[in-house]
């Protein structure tokens, strides 16, 4: 089956100046899915912006309130390197000499993968040097695999998107966190206003549909 026929797409967030205002996507009603992936993306590296998510008991907001989640995953890097002093540390920002910098999501013999990457990129031989740790290493080549998404804990059910250009932003949501005893089955993401431009947009995915085909159930009504 093809992906539409399968998994149901749903814009959040129209492609927006992040800066012009607060962000508030649309609820979407997981009555006929068992999980909703939340996409953002977003270009300019001037501006940050807060992100939660709502639930619901209908799509229209009733009784709206928070909705917990303890992780994301964010758009990374893979770094190579040579001659280490020690082992970075896990959550300790590097950064290169140049002044390419990124935050240790995982620390290997001769690697590190790095999420919130500057604009800047790694330079081929140029010191990393751990922010907490103090550890150094030689880069070997620039940095790689700049596709791939790494997972951050988030605290008080919410994170601040970076000031970086070009990043994107991932959150699971299954449908048995929300308030089930309440019959809360409507979801929606919130992005408080950027404190600079920040040009961004989000998606809906829901997913372990109960019904497949073409067109998928709607998710924008109850």
């Amino acid at each position: 089956m093809l992906l539409v026929q399968k998994q149901h797409l749903v814009p959040a967030v129209w492609p927006v100046d992040l800066n012009t205002g607060a962000n508030s996507g649309d609820y979407v009603s997981m009555k006929n899915y068992n999980h909703l992936t939340i996409v953002i993306m977003c270009t300019t590296a001037t501006g940050t912006a807060v992100v939660t998510l709502k639930q619901a008991s209908a799509v229209a907001g009733t009784g709206e309130k928070a909705l917990a989640f303890t992780k994301q995953w964010q758009t990374g890097a893979k770094w190579k390197f040579t001659a280490p002093t020690g082992r970075f540390t896990v959550g300790e920002t590097v950064t290169g000499a140049a002044g390419a910098s990124g935050v240790v999501a995982e620390s290997g013999a001769d690697y590190i993968l790095v999420y919130t990457v500057n604009g800047t990129a790694v330079v081929d031989g140029e010191t990393l040097t751990g922010g907490t740790s103090g550890y150094t290493a030689t880069a070997n080549g620039a940095g790689t695999e700049e596709d791939i998404l790494l997972e951050v804990a988030v605290t008080s059910d919410t994170f601040t998107i970076p000031a970086v250009a070009n990043r994107m932003y991932v959150i699971e949501v299954d449908a048995n966190t929300l308030d089930m005893d309440n019959e809360f089955d409507c979801v929606r993401l919130h992005i408080a206003q950027a404190n600079a431009a920040k040009i961004g947009s989000a998606l809906y995915i829901l997913s372990e549909a109960r019904y497949t085909g073409e067109p998928m159930p709607t998710a924008i009504y109850d």
